[in-house]
Protein backbone atom coordinates (compact mmCIF):
# COMPACT_ATOMS: atom_id res chain seq x y z
CA UNK A 1 0.00 0.00 0.00
CA UNK A 2 2.02 3.55 -1.43
CA UNK A 3 2.05 6.71 0.59
CA UNK A 4 2.33 9.80 -2.26
CA UNK A 5 3.71 12.92 -0.45
CA UNK A 6 3.07 16.17 -3.58
CA UNK A 7 4.79 19.16 -2.30
CA UNK A 8 2.82 22.10 -3.13
CA UNK A 9 4.77 24.68 -5.28
CA UNK A 10 5.57 28.34 -3.77
CA UNK A 11 4.32 29.55 -7.71
CA UNK A 12 0.78 29.00 -8.76
CA UNK A 13 -0.27 25.13 -9.16
CA UNK A 14 -0.99 24.69 -13.10
CA UNK A 15 -1.23 21.77 -15.34
CA UNK A 16 2.14 22.10 -16.62
CA UNK A 17 4.22 22.98 -13.53
CA UNK A 18 6.63 20.45 -12.48
CA UNK A 19 5.34 18.99 -8.90
CA UNK A 20 7.69 17.85 -6.72
CA UNK A 21 6.28 14.64 -5.00
CA UNK A 22 7.77 11.29 -3.07
CA UNK A 23 6.30 7.91 -3.64
CA UNK A 24 6.68 5.07 -0.69
CA UNK A 25 5.46 1.62 -0.77
CA UNK A 26 3.98 1.99 2.67
CA UNK A 27 4.14 4.50 5.43
CA UNK A 28 7.41 3.46 7.27
CA UNK A 29 9.86 3.45 4.54
CA UNK A 30 11.51 6.37 2.50
CA UNK A 31 10.17 6.61 -0.85
CA UNK A 32 11.46 7.75 -4.05
CA UNK A 33 11.48 11.35 -4.82
CA UNK A 34 10.96 12.90 -8.18
CA UNK A 35 8.80 15.30 -10.22
CA UNK A 36 5.85 15.44 -13.00
CA UNK A 37 3.57 17.58 -13.97
CA UNK A 38 0.19 17.44 -12.13
CA UNK A 39 -1.23 15.08 -14.85
CA UNK A 40 1.78 12.50 -14.57
CA UNK A 41 1.24 12.31 -11.07
CA UNK A 42 1.27 8.71 -9.71
CA UNK A 43 -2.52 8.33 -9.38
CA UNK A 44 -3.79 11.21 -10.84
CA UNK A 45 -7.01 11.30 -12.91
CA UNK A 46 -8.57 7.73 -10.86
CA UNK A 47 -8.69 7.09 -7.02
CA UNK A 48 -7.13 4.46 -5.99
CA UNK A 49 -4.91 4.17 -9.45
CA UNK A 50 -2.26 1.33 -8.94
CA UNK A 51 1.51 2.62 -9.31
CA UNK A 52 4.61 1.12 -9.43
CA UNK A 53 5.23 1.27 -5.63
CA UNK A 54 1.09 -0.60 -5.21
CA UNK A 55 -1.86 0.79 -5.12
CA UNK A 56 -2.32 4.35 -3.07
CA UNK A 57 -4.04 4.64 0.35
CA UNK A 58 -2.91 7.83 1.31
CA UNK A 59 -2.09 10.72 -0.57
CA UNK A 60 -0.90 13.68 1.34
CA UNK A 61 -0.17 17.45 0.10
CA UNK A 62 3.16 19.03 2.16
CA UNK A 63 3.37 22.21 3.03
CA UNK A 64 7.05 23.72 2.63
CA UNK A 65 8.67 24.95 5.77
CA UNK A 66 9.20 28.15 4.19
CA UNK A 67 5.76 28.69 3.63
CA UNK A 68 4.35 28.85 6.99
CA UNK A 69 4.84 30.78 10.15
CA UNK A 70 4.35 29.03 13.40
CA UNK A 71 3.18 30.99 16.73
CA UNK A 72 2.09 29.99 20.22
CA UNK A 73 -0.73 31.02 21.56
CA UNK A 74 -2.99 30.88 24.83
CA UNK A 75 -6.80 30.35 23.76
CA UNK A 76 -9.30 31.56 26.50
CA UNK A 77 -11.58 29.48 28.16
CA UNK A 78 -14.66 28.96 25.62
CA UNK A 79 -12.86 30.15 22.29
CA UNK A 80 -12.88 26.68 20.78
CA UNK A 81 -16.95 26.56 21.41
CA UNK A 82 -17.47 26.78 17.36
CA UNK A 83 -14.86 27.13 14.58
CA UNK A 84 -16.25 30.98 13.96
CA UNK A 85 -15.18 32.50 17.33
CA UNK A 86 -12.38 30.08 17.05
CA UNK A 87 -11.05 31.76 14.76
CA UNK A 88 -12.27 35.20 15.38
CA UNK A 89 -10.15 34.71 18.87
CA UNK A 90 -7.01 33.55 16.70
CA UNK A 91 -7.30 36.23 14.85
CA UNK A 92 -7.34 38.44 18.08
CA UNK A 93 -4.38 36.93 19.40
CA UNK A 94 -2.14 37.44 16.57
CA UNK A 95 -3.20 40.81 14.55
CA UNK A 96 -0.02 42.41 16.06
CA UNK A 97 2.23 39.49 14.79
CA UNK A 98 0.70 39.05 11.22
CA UNK A 99 1.93 41.05 8.22
CA UNK A 100 -1.30 40.39 5.74
CA UNK A 101 -4.64 40.83 6.68
CA UNK A 102 -6.07 38.17 8.71
CA UNK A 103 -8.60 37.31 6.25
CA UNK A 104 -6.01 36.35 3.19
CA UNK A 105 -4.54 34.10 5.98
CA UNK A 106 -5.26 30.52 7.00
CA UNK A 107 -4.92 29.52 10.49
CA UNK A 108 -4.26 25.54 11.79
CA UNK A 109 -4.37 24.16 15.35
CA UNK A 110 -1.62 21.65 16.55
CA UNK A 111 -3.61 18.30 16.51
CA UNK A 112 -6.25 18.59 20.23
CA UNK A 113 -5.24 22.47 20.01
CA UNK A 114 -8.55 23.43 20.41
CA UNK A 115 -8.70 21.45 23.80
CA UNK A 116 -5.76 23.03 25.33
CA UNK A 117 -5.17 26.33 26.85
CA UNK A 118 -1.39 26.45 25.04
CA UNK A 119 -0.96 25.81 21.54
CA UNK A 120 0.95 26.05 18.47
CA UNK A 121 -0.79 27.53 15.64
CA UNK A 122 0.50 27.65 11.95
CA UNK A 123 -0.30 30.24 9.39
CA UNK A 124 -0.01 30.49 5.63
CA UNK A 125 -1.77 32.33 2.38
CA UNK A 126 -5.18 31.28 2.08
CA UNK A 127 -5.75 31.93 -1.52
CA UNK A 128 -2.41 29.84 -2.41
CA UNK A 129 -3.08 26.70 -0.50
CA UNK A 130 -7.21 26.49 -1.61
CA UNK A 131 -5.93 27.10 -5.40
CA UNK A 132 -2.92 24.39 -4.83
CA UNK A 133 -5.78 21.89 -3.55
CA UNK A 134 -8.43 22.86 -5.98
CA UNK A 135 -5.83 21.89 -9.18
CA UNK A 136 -5.35 18.66 -7.59
CA UNK A 137 -8.66 17.95 -7.13
CA UNK A 138 -9.50 18.88 -10.99
CA UNK A 139 -6.66 16.66 -11.61
CA UNK A 140 -8.38 13.46 -9.90
CA UNK A 141 -5.85 13.83 -6.84
CA UNK A 142 -8.00 13.51 -3.46
CA UNK A 143 -5.72 14.91 -0.64
CA UNK A 144 -6.14 12.74 2.22
CA UNK A 145 -4.07 15.30 4.80
CA UNK A 146 -2.55 18.43 4.33
CA UNK A 147 0.91 18.27 6.70
CA UNK A 148 3.64 20.75 7.46
CA UNK A 149 7.07 20.09 6.50
CA UNK A 150 8.82 20.97 9.87
CA UNK A 151 7.17 21.29 13.51
CA UNK A 152 8.59 23.09 16.37
CA UNK A 153 10.49 21.07 18.69
CA UNK A 154 10.48 21.77 22.36
CA UNK A 155 12.70 19.03 23.22
CA UNK A 156 15.79 19.53 21.23
CA UNK A 157 16.47 22.22 18.26
CA UNK A 158 17.83 21.66 14.04
CA UNK A 159 19.20 22.99 11.56
CA UNK A 160 18.15 21.70 7.58
CA UNK A 161 20.34 23.20 4.68
CA UNK A 162 17.56 22.55 2.05
CA UNK A 163 17.30 23.54 -2.01
CA UNK A 164 13.63 24.56 -2.49
CA UNK A 165 12.23 26.61 -5.40
CA UNK A 166 16.55 26.42 -6.82
CA UNK A 167 17.20 28.21 -3.96
CA UNK A 168 19.14 27.13 -0.93
CA UNK A 169 17.71 28.03 2.50
CA UNK A 170 18.46 27.06 5.93
CA UNK A 171 15.42 25.92 8.16
CA UNK A 172 15.93 26.50 12.06
CA UNK A 173 13.40 24.11 14.59
CA UNK A 174 13.16 24.77 18.27
CA UNK A 175 10.84 25.87 21.35
CA UNK A 176 10.27 28.96 19.74
CA UNK A 177 8.82 27.35 16.14
CA UNK A 178 9.97 26.77 12.49
CA UNK A 179 12.07 29.35 10.77
CA UNK A 180 13.53 29.87 7.44
CA UNK A 181 16.19 32.01 5.99
CA UNK A 182 18.58 31.78 3.07
CA UNK A 183 22.05 29.43 2.80
CA UNK A 184 24.71 32.04 3.30
CA UNK A 185 27.41 33.17 5.84
CA UNK A 186 25.35 35.86 7.24
CA UNK A 187 22.49 33.67 8.53
CA UNK A 188 25.19 31.37 10.11
CA UNK A 189 26.52 34.47 11.92
CA UNK A 190 23.26 35.72 13.08
CA UNK A 191 22.77 32.45 14.82
CA UNK A 192 25.50 32.41 17.33
CA UNK A 193 25.08 29.57 19.71
CA UNK A 194 22.01 27.78 17.84
CA UNK A 195 24.33 27.51 14.87
CA UNK A 196 25.74 24.60 16.80
CA UNK A 197 22.69 22.35 16.59
CA UNK A 198 22.43 19.43 14.63
CA UNK A 199 22.88 19.89 11.05
CA UNK A 200 21.53 17.96 8.70
CA UNK A 201 21.34 18.60 4.56
CA UNK A 202 20.19 17.32 1.18
CA UNK A 203 22.99 16.44 -1.62
CA UNK A 204 22.34 19.52 -3.36
CA UNK A 205 23.65 21.82 -0.98
CA UNK A 206 25.40 19.85 1.78
CA UNK A 207 29.12 21.07 0.62
CA UNK A 208 27.95 24.65 0.80
CA UNK A 209 26.59 24.12 4.53
CA UNK A 210 29.61 22.64 5.21
CA UNK A 211 31.51 25.25 4.07
CA UNK A 212 29.21 27.81 5.45
CA UNK A 213 28.99 26.10 9.51
CA UNK A 214 33.00 24.60 9.16
CA UNK A 215 31.98 21.21 10.41
CA UNK A 216 30.38 17.75 8.75
CA UNK A 217 26.76 17.00 8.19
CA UNK A 218 24.16 14.59 8.65
CA UNK A 219 22.43 13.71 4.62
CA UNK A 220 18.85 14.05 4.77
CA UNK A 221 17.22 13.32 1.44
CA UNK A 222 13.38 15.00 0.71
CA UNK A 223 11.72 11.78 1.03
CA UNK A 224 13.28 11.07 4.36
CA UNK A 225 11.98 14.73 5.32
CA UNK A 226 8.57 13.49 4.11
CA UNK A 227 8.01 10.03 5.48
CA UNK A 228 8.71 12.04 9.32
CA UNK A 229 6.45 14.44 8.23
CA UNK A 230 3.56 12.31 6.95
CA UNK A 231 3.94 10.17 10.29
CA UNK A 232 2.95 13.45 12.34
CA UNK A 233 -0.41 13.72 13.29
CA UNK A 234 -1.01 17.43 11.35
CA UNK A 235 -3.63 18.37 9.46
CA UNK A 236 -3.73 21.82 8.45
CA UNK A 237 -6.93 21.64 6.51
CA UNK A 238 -9.14 23.07 9.04
CA UNK A 239 -12.20 25.73 9.36
CA UNK A 240 -13.04 26.66 6.05
CA UNK A 241 -11.08 24.14 4.40
CA UNK A 242 -12.39 21.41 6.54
CA UNK A 243 -15.59 21.14 4.17
CA UNK A 244 -13.33 21.12 1.30
CA UNK A 245 -11.57 18.07 2.80
CA UNK A 246 -14.79 16.35 3.38
CA UNK A 247 -16.06 16.81 -0.16
CA UNK A 248 -12.52 15.30 -2.07
CA UNK A 249 -13.43 12.23 0.24
CA UNK A 250 -17.06 11.93 -0.82
CA UNK A 251 -15.54 12.34 -4.10
CA UNK A 252 -12.69 10.25 -3.78
CA UNK A 253 -14.96 7.38 -2.10
CA UNK A 254 -17.28 8.17 -5.66
CA UNK A 255 -14.67 7.64 -7.79
CA UNK A 256 -13.94 4.38 -6.05
CA UNK A 257 -17.47 3.15 -6.58
CA UNK A 258 -17.24 3.49 -10.01
CA UNK A 259 -14.19 1.93 -10.48
CA UNK A 260 -15.67 -0.86 -8.38
CA UNK A 261 -19.06 -1.18 -10.82
CA UNK A 262 -16.86 -0.59 -13.85
CA UNK A 263 -13.20 -1.33 -14.04
CA UNK A 264 -12.08 -4.31 -15.91
CA UNK A 265 -9.95 -5.42 -13.54
CA UNK A 266 -12.72 -5.53 -10.64
CA UNK A 267 -14.75 -8.12 -12.84
CA UNK A 268 -13.97 -11.45 -11.11
CA UNK A 269 -14.80 -9.62 -7.98
CA UNK A 270 -18.38 -8.42 -9.24
CA UNK A 271 -19.45 -11.54 -10.32
CA UNK A 272 -18.03 -13.30 -6.90
CA UNK A 273 -19.98 -10.52 -5.13
CA UNK A 274 -23.42 -11.45 -7.68
CA UNK A 275 -22.58 -15.00 -6.71
CA UNK A 276 -22.40 -14.60 -3.25
CA UNK A 277 -25.60 -12.55 -2.99
CA UNK A 278 -27.40 -15.49 -5.45
CA UNK A 279 -26.00 -17.84 -3.30
CA UNK A 280 -27.73 -16.35 0.08
CA UNK A 281 -31.16 -15.88 -1.56
CA UNK A 282 -31.61 -19.21 -2.38
CA UNK A 283 -30.59 -20.49 0.90
CA UNK A 284 -33.30 -17.96 2.27
CA UNK A 285 -35.77 -18.95 -0.17
CA UNK A 286 -34.41 -22.69 1.17
CA UNK A 287 -34.84 -22.06 4.60
CA UNK A 288 -38.54 -19.89 4.11
CA UNK A 289 -39.71 -23.37 2.26
CA UNK A 290 -38.44 -25.74 5.08
CA UNK A 291 -40.27 -23.33 7.83
CA UNK A 292 -43.26 -23.29 5.98
CA UNK A 293 -43.36 -27.14 5.90
CA UNK A 294 -42.73 -27.39 9.01
CA UNK A 295 -45.92 -25.15 10.37
CA UNK A 296 -48.03 -27.02 7.72
CA UNK A 297 -46.92 -30.32 9.12
CA UNK A 298 -47.62 -28.71 13.17
CA UNK A 299 -51.11 -27.67 11.70
CA UNK A 300 -51.63 -31.10 10.12
CA UNK A 301 -51.47 -32.77 13.42
CA UNK A 302 -53.32 -30.61 15.42
CA UNK A 303 -56.04 -30.83 12.98
CA UNK A 304 -55.32 -34.98 13.53
CA UNK A 305 -55.98 -34.67 16.80
CA UNK A 306 -58.95 -32.70 16.55
CA UNK A 307 -60.95 -35.10 13.88
CA UNK A 308 -59.45 -38.38 16.03
CA UNK A 309 -60.83 -36.92 19.13
CA UNK A 310 -64.24 -35.73 17.53
CA UNK A 311 -65.05 -37.50 14.60
CA UNK A 312 -68.17 -35.63 14.01
CA UNK A 313 -65.68 -32.62 12.98
CA UNK A 314 -65.57 -32.13 9.46
CA UNK A 315 -64.47 -29.08 8.22
CA UNK A 316 -60.98 -27.78 10.09
CA UNK A 317 -60.95 -24.00 10.14
CA UNK A 318 -59.17 -23.11 14.00
CA UNK A 319 -58.43 -26.18 15.27
CA UNK A 320 -57.79 -24.79 18.59
CA UNK A 321 -60.42 -22.73 19.00
CA UNK A 322 -63.05 -25.70 17.62
CA UNK A 323 -61.69 -28.09 20.17
CA UNK A 324 -62.29 -26.03 23.14
CA UNK A 325 -66.14 -25.84 21.75
CA UNK A 326 -66.45 -29.12 21.46
CA UNK A 327 -65.02 -30.02 24.96
CA UNK A 328 -67.05 -27.16 26.33
CA UNK A 329 -70.00 -28.87 24.40
CA UNK A 330 -68.86 -31.93 26.57
CA UNK A 331 -68.93 -30.81 29.65
CA UNK A 332 -72.30 -29.29 28.73
CA UNK A 333 -73.87 -32.54 28.12
CA UNK A 334 -72.67 -34.24 30.83
CA UNK A 335 -73.82 -31.14 33.12
CA UNK A 336 -70.46 -30.12 34.36
CA UNK A 337 -69.08 -26.68 34.57
CA UNK A 338 -66.77 -25.11 32.15
CA UNK A 339 -64.24 -22.82 32.46
CA UNK A 340 -66.67 -19.54 30.92
CA UNK A 341 -69.88 -20.73 33.30
CA UNK A 342 -71.30 -18.54 35.51
CA UNK A 343 -70.19 -20.65 38.65
CA UNK A 344 -66.48 -20.54 37.22
CA UNK A 345 -65.79 -17.56 36.86
CA UNK A 346 -67.72 -16.41 40.68
CA UNK A 347 -65.64 -18.62 42.26
CA UNK A 348 -62.36 -17.57 40.46
CA UNK A 349 -63.28 -14.05 41.56
CA UNK A 350 -63.90 -15.10 45.22
CA UNK A 351 -60.57 -17.23 45.50
CA UNK A 352 -58.78 -14.19 43.52
CA UNK A 353 -60.41 -11.41 45.86
CA UNK A 354 -61.78 -12.76 48.79
CA UNK A 355 -62.18 -9.44 50.83
CA UNK A 356 -63.18 -7.29 47.87
CA UNK A 357 -67.09 -7.20 48.91
CA UNK A 358 -70.23 -8.10 47.44
CA UNK A 359 -70.99 -6.19 44.05
CA UNK A 360 -74.04 -4.14 44.13
CA UNK A 361 -74.74 -6.07 40.28
CA UNK A 362 -74.18 -8.91 38.23
CA UNK A 363 -74.17 -9.71 35.02
CA UNK A 364 -73.58 -12.39 32.57
CA UNK A 365 -73.47 -12.98 29.00
CA UNK A 366 -71.81 -14.93 26.43
CA UNK A 367 -68.90 -16.04 29.22
CA UNK A 368 -68.01 -12.80 30.33
CA UNK A 369 -69.23 -11.94 33.84
CA UNK A 370 -69.99 -8.16 34.59
CA UNK A 371 -69.31 -7.15 38.58
CA UNK A 372 -71.14 -3.80 39.20
CA UNK A 373 -70.27 -1.25 42.08
CA UNK A 374 -67.53 -2.70 43.23
CA UNK A 375 -64.78 0.03 44.77
CA UNK A 376 -61.77 -2.44 44.84
CA UNK A 377 -57.98 -1.10 46.14
CA UNK A 378 -56.03 -0.45 43.14
CA UNK A 379 -53.09 -3.23 45.19
CA UNK A 380 -55.85 -5.78 45.65
CA UNK A 381 -56.89 -5.26 42.04
CA UNK A 382 -53.24 -5.58 40.94
CA UNK A 383 -52.99 -9.10 43.03
CA UNK A 384 -56.57 -10.14 42.01
CA UNK A 385 -55.78 -10.02 38.20
CA UNK A 386 -52.49 -11.65 38.66
CA UNK A 387 -54.40 -14.56 40.68
CA UNK A 388 -56.84 -15.04 37.65
CA UNK A 389 -54.61 -14.79 35.22
CA UNK A 390 -52.97 -17.72 36.69
CA UNK A 391 -56.43 -19.82 36.21
CA UNK A 392 -56.68 -18.89 32.82
CA UNK A 393 -59.03 -15.64 33.19
CA UNK A 394 -58.32 -11.87 32.01
CA UNK A 395 -59.75 -9.48 34.50
CA UNK A 396 -60.41 -5.95 32.69
CA UNK A 397 -61.41 -2.56 34.57
CA UNK A 398 -64.93 -1.32 32.38
CA UNK A 399 -65.45 2.31 34.11
CA UNK A 400 -66.75 1.38 37.64
CA UNK A 401 -67.17 -2.59 37.09
CA UNK A 402 -65.20 -5.31 36.40
CA UNK A 403 -65.33 -7.67 33.42
CA UNK A 404 -64.05 -11.29 34.25
CA UNK A 405 -63.76 -14.03 31.48
CA UNK A 406 -61.13 -17.36 30.30
CA UNK A 407 -58.82 -16.69 28.07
Amino acid sequence: MATLTITLPQAALQASTPVDYVLAPDPVTAGVASSAPLALLPGAGRSGAMTAAGRLTDTLLLVSAARLSWHRVQLPQGAASSPERLRAVLVGLLEDQLLDEAQALHFALEPGGAKSASTWVAVCDKAWLRSGLMALDSAGIAITRVVPELLPDASSEGLWAVEDAGQALLLHTSASGVRAWPLHATTVSALGAHAHAPLYAEPAVAGLAEQLFGRSVKLQNRAARALLAAQTGWDLAQFDLLNTQRSRSLKRLGAAWRELIQAPQWRAARWSLLALVAVNLVGLHVRAAAERAGLQAQRQAIAAVLTSTFPATQVVVDAPVQMQRAVAALQQGAGALGGSDFESLMGAWSQAAPGAGAPAGLDFSKGELRLKGLNVPSDTLAQATLVLQGQGYRLTPAGPDLLIRAH
